[in-house]
C-alpha cells in the first residue's frame, strides 16, 4: 500500500514537473512570436514609406528589409518546429514520463535558442524603428530640395525649347536628358547614398549642374 501511494506521489511530481517545463518553453515561444510580430509590423511600416517616388533609397532600404524578412522566415520555421517536437512530447508522454523525457530536453534546448533569438530580435526590431524615423525625416528633408531641382529642370526644359537653331542646341539637349536620367534615378530610389555622400548631396549635386547647364544656354544667347 504504502508503496503504491510512493510510486503514485512520484507519478504525480513527475507529471507536474512535466507541465511546469512545457508552460516554460511555451512561454518563451509565445514571446518570440510577439516579437516576431512585432518587427513583421515595422517591415510593412518601412514598406509603406517605399513606394512615393519623392527621393528615398530604396533600393538600400530593401536590402535591409530582405535581411529582415529573412530573419523572420527562419522564425517562423524555428516556431513550426518547436510545435511539432512539443506534439511529440505530449504524445509520448502517453508511455510515461521516461518516454517524453528526451522529447522534454529537446524543447528545453529549442527555449534556450528561442530566448536568444528573441534578445536578437529586439535589437533587429529597433533598427527598423530607427530606419522608419530617418526615412520620414529625409522624406521632409528632401522637399524643399526637390522642389527647388524640378522648378530649374522645367526652366531649363523651356530655356533649351527657346534656344533652338543655336550652335551648340543638340549638345544642350543630351546634357538635359543625362540630367534628366539622374533626376529619375534619384526620385525613383536608385541612387546609393554614403555615409560622406548622402541623398541630399547627390539632389544639390544636380541643381548645380542643371544650373550649369542654364547658365551655358544663357551666355550663348547673349
Amino acid at each position: 500500500m504504502w508503496g503504491r501511494r510512493r510510486a503514485r506521489r512520484e507519478q504525480d511530481e513527475n507529471l507536474e514537473a512535466v507541465e511546469r517545463t512545457l508552460d516554460s518553453t511555451d512561454e518563451t515561444h509565445v514571446a518570440l512570436m510577439e516579437l516576431a510580430t512585432a518587427m513583421a509590423d515595422e517591415v510593412e511600416a518601412v514598406r509603406a514609406l517605399l513606394d512615393g517616388r519623392d527621393g528615398v533609397p530604396v533600393d538600400a532600404v530593401r536590402r535591409q528589409l530582405d535581411s529582415a524578412v529573412s530573419t523572420l522566415g527562419d522564425l517562423q520555421e524555428a516556431a513550426q518546429q518547436y510545435l511539432e517536437d512539443r506534439a511529440r512530447a505530449v504524445a509520448e508522454l502517453g508511455n510515461g514520463v521516461d518516454a517524453a523525457l528526451p522529447w522534454l530536453e529537446v524543447l528545453v534546448e529549442q527555449a534556450k535558442g528561442m530566448a536568444e533569438a528573441g534578445e536578437e530580435l529586439v535589437g533587429a526590431t529597433e533598427s527598423l524603428v530607427s530606419l522608419r524615423e530617418r526615412i520620414e525625416n529625409l522624406r521632409a528633408e528632401l522637399v524643399p530640395l526637390r522642389e527647388r531641382l524640378h522648378a530649374a529642370v522645367r526652366a531649363a526644359r523651356g530655356e533649351l525649347h527657346a534656344a533652338q537653331g543655336a550652335g551648340g542646341w543638340y549638345g544642350w539637349q543630351a546634357d538635359l536628358a543625362a540630367l534628366d536620367d539622374r533626376l529619375t534615378a534619384l526620385e525613383e530610389g536608385r541612387v546609393i547614398p554614403t555615409p560622406e555622400h548622402k541623398v541630399s548631396d547627390h539632389y544639390r549635386d544636380l541643381e548645380r549642374d542643371v544650373a550649369a547647364l542654364r547658365d551655358t544656354m544663357a551666355q550663348a544667347a547673349r
